[in-house]
């Protein structure tokens, strides 16, 4: 649950929100944006691109600023959102990383944008693209064994019990006393349902029907990118790290990223469906990379930590998704949420 707009991945999810316009007076040049010119005019290039933006840009001809943040800001042509960003932020499919600092360029929401080959053009800003060069993700390093793997989600969920915030999916992956609040108790048989779902997948040759649990987990929790949307872009990630070696993980992610790729747009906020389209496309961003990377390689602590810092709870949300589909996998004998999956 994040009440910003935020890649899965990339470190533009911890920005505290829109930032004011600000004004394009002369400042000194020690504390103006690489490419800055006193003229009021920006040169910037963009460094590195997602593979996502990267096509972005040779196929769209205009886009408006959709959101701007301390270190990124975001560009919308029709649902297609692509952020561009200081190098702090990290790399991911939807990404512009761009030699700059975001607080002297004055851009604001609804700013028109113009987008020729090479070249972004919005208000007094022009990055460059010349010598972008195209991100991609590592290869999926190969899993451990299935036992060593069961007990990488176990130590997961334990951590996730008492360093997940209150919020959100973390704390509700642990088999504990039924939670209190409203929305752990939906969450929890929500992500019951999922693993099921997913178990059900692999038997199916066209998918288990109905995707409803599913659809149900799409919008869930309040902001742009809801807690349940990242709960299956984890998953989403950890099937497809896994589906290279294990037959079970393919089918399993074959059925997901269809039924996510069918999903309505209404469901969610367009910015967030965005992100569901591009996971289900199999595009994965360099935190989450890291830390699916690290669960199935047995490394439950260097997971975490490459996540927990994502967005008030989106990183243990997506870390929510991991564990769940992860346990769909080896189809652990004690379901990640115990208290009766079959209500809702």
């Amino acid at each position: 649950m994040n009440n910003a707009p935020s890649f899965r991945g990339a470190g533009e999810a911890r920005e505290p929100g829109i930032q004011q316009v600000m004004s394009r007076g002369w400042i000194p040049d020690s504390q103006a944006s690489p490419g800055f010119r006193n003229d009021g005019a920006f040169a910037i290039p963009i460094r590195r691109a997602g593979v996502v933006a990267a096509e972005f840009c040779k196929s769209v001809a205009y886009a408006e600023v959709a959101a701007v943040f301390e270190r990124s800001f975001y560009l919308r042509a029709g649902d297609l959102f692509v952020c561009v960003g200081e190098p702090a932020i990290g790399n991911g499919p939807l990404t512009l990383i761009a030699d700059m600092r975001m607080a002297r360029l004055g851009l604001y929401p609804g700013q028109p944008t113009h987008i020729m080959e090479k070249h972004i053009a919005v208000g007094a800003v022009t990055f460059t693209c010349e010598r972008s060069e195209t991100w991609h993700p590592p290869r999926w390093p190969r899993a451990v064994a299935p036992g060593a793997l069961a007990s990488a989600r176990e130590a997961l969920v334990q951590r996730a019990a008492t360093d997940a915030p209150a919020e959100g999916f973390g704390r509700t992956l642990i088999d504990a006393t039924a939670p209190s609040a409203a929305f752990a108790r939906v969450a929890r048989r929500r992500l019951a349902r999922l693993r099921s779902w997913l178990i059900e997948s692999v038997a199916a040759h066209s998918g288990p029907e109905p995707a409803d649990p599913v659809r149900d987990l799409v919008g869930l929790g309040p902001g742009l990118t809801p807690s349940g949307d990242d709960v299956l872009v984890g998953a989403l990630a950890l099937l497809d790290a896994l589906a290279q070696d294990h037959a079970r993980a393919a089918a399993m992610r074959t059925s997901l990223a269809r039924t996510v790729g069918d999903l309505p747009i209404a469901l969610t906020s367009p910015l967030s469906h965005c992100f569901l389209r591009v996971a289900a496309a199999g595009h994965v961003g360099e935190s989450l990379h890291a830390a699916v990377s690290s669960c199935i390689a047995g490394d439950a602590d260097a997971a975490i930590a490459a996540l927990r810092d994502i967005g008030h709870s989106s990183g243990w949300d997506m870390l929510a998704g991991i564990a769940t589909a992860l346990d769909a996998v080896t189809d652990g004998s004690t379901p990640p949420c115990a208290a009766d999956s079959r209500n809702r």
